[in-house]
């Protein structure tokens, strides 16, 4: 059996200090907003957030600068500017999702395809950084598979039908869901990232020359598996500077 060994990475340096995975969402409600190295008027400047940007609070213990992560730089934003998720007006009917590995997202309204007499599979693994959603698309663009994985875990998709895919992939915190109109979207409100994976996945089966046993001649076959390990890392004072050559949301969407 073939087993082909994926690497799909944002390749940043690592800087990540705190589990952000269970911290609050909070929307920027301002035009601007400095991001500083310390909780002060007077620190130094080491980004800035723009109206509607989604942070997570690490620590509020001060009344008036609230410490935030937003695509792993850590810093300090006055808090007034700051508006807790389900409150503003763009996201109070975004509810949120309590998904586990496995599970299938049902408003992305795809009809997942198996083959049961195919012993194959996509074996992923996800790193600690960030949760996924995988979708398994074929040669005419349709999603055949999709699957949530959280962050640290490993899931396996199998009995995949023959044939030519490629990945779509998104990562980030907080997956919440939409509903308007009897449609619904998901996606991550925090860090989401997004991208297109470059390499296809034959997964055709090999004829391989025919076994011979105790005189019986019986067929052989290969059966392509693949295994994939997905990481995301951020850098310091990175402010969505690695979103350079990766797929938009609507792109992920199709």
């Amino acid at each position: 059996m073939k087993n082909t060994l994926l690497n799909l990475f944002c390749l940043l340096i690592l800087f990540l200090s705190n589990d952000l995975m269970g911290q609050d969402s909070y929307v920027v409600s301002t035009p601007t907003l400095n991001v500083r190295t310390e909780p002060s008027s007077k620190a130094e400047i080491i980004g800035k957030l723009t109206f509607g940007d989604i942070v997570s609070v690490i620590n509020s213990d001060n009344v008036e600068w609230w410490q935030i992560s937003y695509y792993g730089t850590e810093g300090y934003v006055a808090a007034k500017f700051l508006m807790i998720l389900e409150k503003s007006d763009k996201y109070k009917d975004w509810s949120k999702e309590s998904s586990s590995t496995g599970d299938k997202p049902e408003c992305e309204n795809i009809i997942p395809q198996y083959d049961y007499e195919l012993d194959n599979q996509l074996l992923i693994h996800v790193g600690n950084n960030t949760d996924v959603v995988v979708k398994l698309m074929n040669y005419i663009e349709n999603c055949i598979r999709i699957v949530y994985i959280k962050a640290g875990d490993s899931y396996s998709v199998r009995n995949i039908p023959e044939g030519y895919y490629y990945l779509k992939i998104a990562y980030g915190k907080d997956f919440r869901k939409y509903t308007q109109n009897e449609q619904c979207i998901v996606k991550f409100m925090r860090d989401p990232s997004y991208e297109k994976g470059a390499e296809i996945l034959d997964y055709f089966k090999v004829k391989k020359p025919n076994i011979i046993k105790e005189d019986h001649e019986y067929e052989n076959w290969e059966i392509p598996s693949y295994e994939l390990s997905l990481n995301i890392e951020y850098t310091k004072n990175n402010f969505k500077s690695f979103h350079a050559n990766k797929i938009s949301e609507n792109e992920f969407n199709k």
